[in-house]
């Protein structure tokens, strides 16, 4: 997880990304990296998922391309296979984290709640998503567990806007914030980058 760490602490954002279709996703994934984030999740939420991933790694390869949405460990190797530099889950099962933590690739379980950090604490995972941290109580939530578990660093996801970025990434264990509102499907839909590096750009502008 170190390389991802890394740029995480040095991007602080990290966009999703929900499409499903190659050429706009090489497109979509091109206009944030010249724009100023060279490092996406994209999501398992379409048919074409893993054959995207496979375009985009081999299209961008200054670009850290993650897969986010991974609920068991057959997509986690799919996602390996895809040549994934990390993998995301929106939660945690002690199969998965187990087979993700003997795979040795860089992975982020979902937490929401103590007993989930429990558990990714004890498969050796110290970077978690907190999803949905809007729903949840992102901030209040982040806080609170900055006490008991001081080791881990936190990516905050769900319901994270421009407006809200800058008083999240302030909490001392928030490693940085992921959303779509970056790359909203619409406007990859509508082939509109000019509006999504702008929003690439904003988005950058409130890590300062």
């Amino acid at each position: 997880m170190n390389s991802i760490s890394i740029q995480l602490k040095q991007l602080r954002i990290l966009p999703v990304l929900v499409t499903n279709d190659t050429q706009q996703a090489i497109r979509c994934v091109t206009t944030m990296a010249d724009n100023g984030l060279p490092l996406v999740e994209i999501t398992l939420r379409t048919p074409n998922a893993i054959k995207i991933v496979q375009q985009v790694v081999r299209a961008c390869p200054k670009v850290c391309v993650g897969v986010g949405t991974i609920l068991n460990p057959q997509q986690l190797k799919q996602a390996q296979d895809a040549g994934a530099a990390f993998g995301i889950s929106p939660g945690i099962t002690s199969t998965l984290a187990s087979a993700a933590a003997a795979s040795a690739w860089p992975y982020i379980p979902g937490v929401g709640s103590a007993s989930d950090v429990m558990l990714a604490l004890q498969h050796g995972f110290h970077v978690m998503k907190l999803f949905p941290q809007d729903v949840i109580g992102g901030v209040n939530m982040a806080k609170a567990w900055a006490g008991p578990f001081p080791q881990v660093q936190l990516l905050l996801n769900g319901g994270v806007t421009q407006e809200s970025v800058h008083e999240l990434l302030h909490l001392p264990n928030v490693i940085g914030v992921g959303g779509s509102w970056i790359c909203p499907t619409a406007l990859v839909n509508a082939n509109n980058w000019e509006q999504i590096g702008k929003l690439v750009r904003d988005a950058v502008a409130s890590t300062k």
